[in-house]
C-alpha cells in the first residue's frame, strides 16, 4: 500500500482511507449493519496497508467511535485516527446535531471523542461542517489550543469554501480539507482541490463512490430508501445517466481485471491534489475490494477514454 503526506501535517496516510459511517449507521440509512462484521473489516483495513480511519461522533452517535476505538486495541500504532467535531451529538434535537464550532463545544466533544476512541490523542481532527454562529478565530483557537497540549496532532475543514479556509487559516494552520469528490460531483476541482494544491494541504475525497452508485451493483428498476432516496443522482432521468456512463466505464474495468469499484477509487485517487478517497465499507470482503483499487496505474489512452465518457454523461444532464 502506497502512502503520501498529508498537507504539511507530517502525516503520511495511505492511498485509499476507510470510511465508517455505515458502521455506526442505522438500517434504514445503510440496511443491516453487524459490529462484529464492521470490527473484522476494520482488522482487514489494518491487514492491507490502510491506516487511516475515518470516523465522526454523529455516525451513529457514538457507536461508529466506538467501534472504531475497540477494533484498534493494540493495533494503535498501525493507525491515523480521523473523527470530527461541530455535530454535538448531546445536543441532538429530532435526530440531528445543530452545527456548533463554539470553542466549549468543541473542547467537550474532543474529551469525548478520546474516551470513545480509547486513544489519548486525534491524529487529524476536522470541523465536520462550518457553524455560521461561531467566529472562526475563535474556533480555530480551540483547535490549535488543543494541539499545543497534544490531544490533536493535525487540524482539517470538512464541507468549507475556499473562502471559509482561507479564512480559518489566519489563525492557525489546516492541513487537510475533506470534500466530497467523485466521477459524478467533480466541482471542488475547479476551485477547491486547486486552491489546497497551492497552499500546501490535503485533500481526502470523501463519497468516491457515490453511496454506492459507482460500483455498478443498481439497475434501472431499483428504488431506494434511506440517504439514497433523497440524493438527486438516484433519481429520475439523472440516474438513468449515470447507468448508462457505467455501463460504459465497465469494458475499461475489465481490461485491466478489475471490478468498476477498483477503478472508480483508481481514478479518484490519482486525480491531481487528491490525497486519498475515502471510501466506506461494512464488511471484510469490501475493504479487499477497495484496497485493490490502488497499486496499479490507468494508461493515459484510457485516462482519455474515461474523460470523454464523463464529459459525455455530463453532456446529457
Amino acid at each position: 500500500m502506497k502512502h503520501r503526506f498529508l498537507g504539511d501535517s507530517g502525516l503520511e496516510v495511505s492511498a485509499v482511507a476507510l470510511g465508517t459511517w455505515a458502521m455506526g449507521g442505522s438500517i434504514e440509512t445503510w440496511g443491516p449493519v453487524d459490529d462484529g462484521e464492521s470490527i473484522a473489516a476494520i482488522h482487514q483495513a489494518l491487514d492491507c496497508g490502510i491506516n487511516l480511519i475515518d470516523t465522526a461522533p454523529v455516525y451513529g452517535l457514538g457507536h461508529s467511535e466506538q467501534i472504531v476505538g475497540n477494533a484498534i486495541q493494540g493495533r494503535r500504532d498501525e493507525v491515523l485516527l480521523a473523527t470530527k467535531c461541530g455535530l454535538p451529538i448531546a445536543s441532538t434535537r429530532n435526530g440531528y446535531p445543530p452545527r456548533c464550532l463554539a470553542p466549549a463545544s468543541i473542547l467537550r466533544e474532543c474529551e469525548q471523542s478520546l474516551r470513545r476512541l480509547r486513544t489519548d490523542v486525534i491524529d487529524l481532527y476536522l470541523c465536520h461542517w462550518p457553524d455560521p454562529d461561531t467566529p472562526i478565530r475563535d474556533t480555530m483557537e480551540a483547535l490549535v489550543g488543543l494541539r499545543e497540549q497534544g490531544k490533536i496532532r493535525a487540524i482539517g475543514l470538512s464541507n468549507f469554501s475556499c473562502e471559509q479556509v482561507a479564512a480559518a487559516r489566519e489563525f492557525g494552520p489546516i492541513h487537510c480539507i475533506q470534500s466530497p469528490f467523485s466521477m459524478v460531483a467533480r466541482r471542488a476541482a475547479e476551485d477547491l482541490v486547486p486552491f489546497c494544491r497551492e497552499h500546501g494541504m490535503g485533500v481526502l475525497a470523501y463519497s468516491p463512490l457515490a453511496k454506492g452508485l459507482l460500483t455498478g451493483k443498481f439497475r434501472e428498476k431499483d428504488t431506494f430508501d434511506g440517504v439514497r432516496a433523497r440524493d438527486p443522482d438516484f433519481i429520475g432521468k439523472r440516474y438513468l445517466r449515470n447507468l448508462r456512463m457505467l455501463e460504459s466505464l465497465r469494458p475499461v474495468a475489465e481490461a485491466y481485471d478489475k471490478t468498476l469499484t477498483q477503478l472508480v477509487i483508481n481514478w479518484t485517487a490519482s486525480q491531481p491534489g487528491i490525497t486519498a478517497p475515502v471510501v466506506g465499507a461494512k464488511r471484510a470482503s469490501q475493504v479487499l475490494e477497495n484496497a485493490g483499487g490502488v497499486g496499479w496505474s490507468i494508461r493515459d489512452e484510457d485516462r482519455l477514454r474515461i474523460d470523454r465518457i464523463l464529459q459525455d454523461a455530463q453532456g446529457e444532464s
